[in-house]
């Protein structure tokens, strides 16, 4: 089914922290979309009019190939994608905003992508499975999964 479940939480450990986790849930298709709006006008901001011809060398170098997971990170804004999939954490602070903003660099980074690699699949399965493969869904039963209330 398409729907997503928004209130079931998968808590995840900080592999450079022990004994610290975050809990995450599962993205809509509209808040995945805003982070990638986001993260497009930043480039287009940064970038300008030179982006057409960096885009056409890029897709010459890197063909129809394998895409990476640094590659489908690079297409979302991170802070967007922390705001609205990290619900919980170990850490004293309260979630929110302002407090995922003071994540530090390490733990940013591998969190967004654990996010995107839950939310996301490679340019590859997309293309030879239409989406509906048991494979584009399974990180959805992981057995850390939990319903809201409980993580709390």
């Amino acid at each position: 089914m398409g729907l997503v479940n928004t209130s079931a939480i998968e808590t995840l450990q900080v592999p450079h922290e022990p004994g610290e986790w975050v809990g995450i849930r599962s993205l809509l298709a509209t808040e995945m979309d805003e982070a990638k709006e986001v993260r497009m006008k930043r480039v287009m901001d940064l970038w300008g009019d030179s982006l057409p011809s960096m885009s056409a060398v890029s897709n010459q170098q890197s063909g129809e190939t394998e895409e990476t997971l640094a590659q489908r990170v690079g297409q979302y804004d991170a802070l967007t994608l922390l705001k609205y999939a990290v619900v919980s954490w170990s850490y004293e602070a309260p979630v929110g905003l302002e407090q995922v903003e003071r994540l530090d660099a390490i733990t940013r980074d591998w969190l967004v992508e654990e996010i995107v690699q839950r939310n996301t699949r490679p340019l590859a399965s997309r293309k030879s499975s239409g989406g509906n493969s048991k494979q584009d869904t399974a990180h959805l039963s992981s057995s850390t999964l939990m319903p809201s209330s409980a993580a709390e």
